[in-house]
């Protein structure tokens, strides 16, 4: 159990951090600095951030919590919203197509 909270700590703040930046960019529009370059609908990638957010807070439910035994069932979720942030981060970098 000691392990998992060395763990937990640094995942429960990238969470966190990645939850507000989110936040800031569905509702404002906000994005870093080196990220404006790149990203050319913040809105998606603002959705994008939020998933992660919550896919760490299941990997950390998943550590903390859950018996070894079943850990990989409930993190399995978390996984596949990780993956599907990276769809969604792709997609806004992508500019629009136009005909």
């Amino acid at each position: 159990m000691a392990i998992g909270l060395y763990l937990a700590v640094p995942i429960g703040v990238v969470a966190l951090l990645l939850a507000v930046s989110g936040g800031a960019t569905l509702s404002r529009g906000w994005l870093f600095p080196w990220q404006r370059r790149h990203i050319v609908r913040p809105r998606v990638f603002g959705w994008a951030q939020l998933l992660i957010a919550a896919a760490l807070g299941v990997e950390l439910v998943g550590l903390l919590v859950v018996d070894s035994a079943y850990r990989s069932v409930v993190t399995m979720p978390g996984v596949v919203g990780l993956l599907f942030a990276m769809v969604l981060i792709s997609r806004a970098q992508r500019p629009p197509r136009t005909p």
